[in-house]
């Protein structure tokens, strides 16, 4: 018998899959979660779900250690529930979780989630500091991680800590794993509305925010966006390169392919050339990335092409997409990208483009099951081409940020957030992104958007990335249009290059929007997440250029 809330590997009752297509049949309607029963366990359900679906053979996930199956990933994970229990952790404890994404890191997520604890992803590319603020605001009482951050987080100034499991070494995770008894390790009972993991945000202005999600966020999201908006379907393969304790790369690694009995590859590839080499050698059907992903491999076509006559889908999110960078990727390899906006907040994309229906330079229209509007200061609706601040109800919502009362009401009102972007509405319906409430700035008295600024500026044929922002002339206090600028490789910067810069800038926009300094950087700062950290790149190593 299956129950969602306890299950057997070997159930073939069929209950998981009627209550899949149920669920399918409802998301018209909405309200996802009442679709749930209220004891809903979501590890359980994403996997026993596949066995049921008769994917027990079929690879989960690849990766350059080992491939694992459906059954091998679903043993693998109440092993860890197993192994997890026997070292104390207990159902709302937290379980940190400090790796690259690998087997160890997937295991112990649905592990933690399986036995009712709640897995906290880190992200390897956080400051020491900021680990250590997680590591101690979580609460965590097991850290999972390497030996490598172990020596750089000695001592570990977290009072809760009380074990840290390695992934490397004598006693390693999958050492431990292998241990454990093979037979099944019944689930905690959670419920639907219950807290089943958490994602910290990425810290861009201040200390990163510990965001509550529940099981059914997840069901939520994959139902909305991988399957209603994407079209996600069992025979693909997918391929992140925003990593799982980011939002995005949590959705496109681990729930979104689990929810249709998709493929996934795991891949701590750092620069662009490995992640060539990753989509040749895996093949991939959904590249989910970045907008410095598609710039890079545009910057190296002439070095070495991406091969993408595998890819059927190219998703880009985390920030605004450059419409020129989306042109050229077009004209250089006869794929369009399907541009999405979601927030940790929102565990995963709530606007998107979508297949036939693309608008370049835009975030696209709300995915199903998401009520975005542009809102004036007093919270009324905004005029189509107005811009405004842009507010977002869902099922998939937070529940809020851990021990940060005063920042959860400052943003949500209800079931609706303020996400604090500044957008723009076209009479179509597309949502246009303008900034951060906080990247807009006059200069002679009318407001500038420094994403207009960049997209003209990435059409210069040696820049690579651009970041725009204002600084004041300490004399006379004036606000100047600063812009920070990156090189393709073989670039050098020279004072003839930055007064053509300058003149190419000059001639495609207002004159007061040109900008009247230009700063070579080797590169920009960026945040954990991979955006491009405005509120430091003044600070960024200056080649000293003035015009």
């Amino acid at each position: 018998m299956v129950a969602l809330g306890r299950t057997r590997i070997g159930s073939r009752s069929g209950y998981i899959n009627r209550f899949i297509k149920h669920v399918s049949r409802k998301i018209m309607m909405g309200h996802i979660s009442e679709q749930l029963p209220k004891t809903f366990n979501v590890a359980a359900y994403l996997l026993n779900g596949n066995l049921e679906r008769g994917n027990s053979q079929k690879v989960a996930f690849f990766s350059r250690q080992d491939n694992y199956t459906y059954e091998q990933l679903s043993q693998r994970v109440q092993q860890a529930a197993r192994l997890l229990t026997s070292l104390g952790l207990e159902r709302e404890n937290r379980l940190a979780i400090l790796l690259p994404d690998s087997p160890e890191s997937v295991f112990a997520f649905w592990g933690a989630i399986w036995l009712g604890a709640l897995p906290v992803p880190i992200n390897t590319a956080s400051s020491i500091e900021q680990a250590q603020h997680i590591l101690r605001d979580s609460r965590a009482k097991i850290l999972l991680s390497e030996r490598s951050w172990q020596t750089k987080l000695a001592p570990i100034e977290s009072p809760f800590l009380q074990q840290v499991l390695l992934t490397d070494g004598d006693d390693s995770f999958l050492s431990l794993l292998s241990q454990q008894p093979e037979e099944p390790f019944p689930c905690a009972e959670t419920a639907r509305d219950e807290p089943a993991f958490w994602l910290y945000t990425s810290g861009s202005t201040g200390m990163p925010k510990g965001v509550i999600h529940l099981h059914q966020s997840m069901v939520i999201c994959a139902e909305n966006y991988a399957k209603a908006t994407l079209g996600l379907k069992p025979d693909d393969i997918t391929y992140s390169v925003a990593k799982i304790p980011f939002a995005y790369g949590l959705g496109n690694t681990l729930f979104m392919p689990l929810a249709v009995g998709a493929s996934t590859v795991l891949s701590d590839a750092s620069n662009v050339f490995d992640i060539i080499a990753d989509i040749h050698h895996y093949q991939p059907t959904v590249l989910f990335g970045i907008p410095s992903l598609y710039a890079n491999l545009l910057a190296v076509s002439d070095i070495e092409s991406l091969d993408v006559d595998s890819l059927r889908l190219c998703i880009s999110a985390a920030e605004q997409l450059p419409e020129s960078i989306w042109h050229q990727w077009r004209e250089t390899y006869n794929r369009e990208i399907y541009e999405g906006i979601g927030t940790t907040e929102f565990l995963h994309i709530f606007l998107a483009n979508r297949l036939g229906e693309c608008k370049p330079g835009t975030s696209g229209r709300p995915v199903i099951g998401y009520d975005v509007q542009v809102v004036d200061q007093n919270g009324q609706p905004c005029p189509p081409g107005e811009i405004g601040d842009l507010v977002v109800s869902g099922e998939s919502l937070m529940l809020g940020y851990w021990n940060r009362l005063t920042e959860t009401r400052e943003v949500l009102w209800g079931n609706t957030m303020h996400t604090g972007d500044k957008y723009v509405q076209d009479g179509s319906g597309y949502f246009k992104f303008v900034g951060r409430k906080d990247d807009l700035f006059k200069v002679n008295g009318q407001w500038i958007s420094p994403l207009e600024i960049e997209d003209i500026l990435h059409q210069h044929p040696q820049i690579l990335e651009v970041a725009v922002v204002p600084e004041s002339d300490e004399g006379e206090k004036l606000t100047q249009v600063v812009a920070y600028v990156s090189l393709k490789s073989g670039k050098e910067p020279t004072s003839e290059l930055g007064t053509e810069i300058y003149q190419f800038a000059k001639q495609r926009l207002t004159h007061f929007k040109a900008p009247k300094t230009l700063r070579f950087v080797e590169q920009l700062p960026r945040t954990a997440t991979g955006k491009i950290h405005r509120k430091s790149v003044a600070d960024s190593q200056k080649m000293a250029l003035n015009n």
